[in-house]
């Protein structure tokens, strides 16, 4: 059985040497760089429109670019796009 997600949560994720937190909550999830105060964030309704869910029909969040597929975050809606940090 899964919790029912009714606060923000908290992590710290370390991308290439820089520390990040992400925070999950009802309304999305936010990714802000240790130290600053703005950060990258998408609601759930954008996550679902960038390909997703299942009624998105694209499967995105299961293919190699995770949020917006393969293509990054093409979709407009400003998705977070982890992978223009690393190098690898």
């Amino acid at each position: 059985m899964t919790t029912k997600l009714d606060k923000t949560i908290k992590r710290e994720i370390d991308i290439d040497g820089q520390a990040y937190t992400v925070a999950i909550s009802p309304d999305g999830v936010k990714l802000t760089q240790k130290g600053f105060r703005k950060g990258q964030e998408i609601t759930w309704q954008q996550l679902l429109a960038a390909g997703g869910g299942a009624e998105g029909g694209g499967g995105g969040g299961s293919q190699a670019g995770g949020v917006g597929g393969a293509g990054g975050s093409s979709s407009g809606v400003g998705a977070i796009d982890l992978r223009a940090e690393r190098t690898e």
